[in-house]
């Protein structure tokens, strides 16, 4: 051990600990930045859609569709990164509780670790779902619309 940090071993952990606990927070907040924002777009487009129906030559639909489908593409790829992200903040939170003896049985409780077995639920398939149907209603919206 490096000699900077002897003594100092649980501040070190504990600090960690409350800093990838806090990025997770964050990284949530930013995905849903990122799907409401993503949604907000698509709603702005329908209702100007809506309101122009010159949008619906066949010179316009590609092109709308077009920039629909990188809005998805983009949206879709920061969410997939932020997941990945998060499975590693996340194992590093794993081993901050294990190094803090949270997952030790009978470190604070008489039989069983302070925290239990976790999984990992992630919310970027929800987000996916969403992205994936209004992508499909801009391209219905485009394609049957006269």
């Amino acid at each position: 051990m490096n000699e900077i940090y002897k003594e100092k071993e649980f501040e070190a952990v504990k600090l960690r600990f409350e800093n990838q606990t806090e990025q997770l927070y964050r990284m949530t907040m930013i995905d849903l930045r990122i799907f409401s924002g993503f949604i907000t777009l698509q709603l702005a487009l329908g209702a100007w859609l809506a309101k122009n129906p010159e949008a619906f030559s066949w010179k316009v639909k590609p092109g709308l569709f077009v920039i629909d489908f990188g809005l998805v593409c983009v949206a879709a790829a920061l969410l997939r990164n932020n997941a990945l992200r998060r499975k590693e903040v996340a194992a590093v939170v794993g081993n901050c509780a294990k190094a803090l003896g949270y997952k030790t049985p009978g470190a604070f409780l008489e039989a069983d670790p302070l925290d239990v077995k976790m999984e990992m639920r992630l919310w970027k398939n929800y987000y996916y779902w969403g992205i994936a149907i209004s992508l499909i209603g801009v391209f219905l919206v485009l394609v049957c619309a006269s």
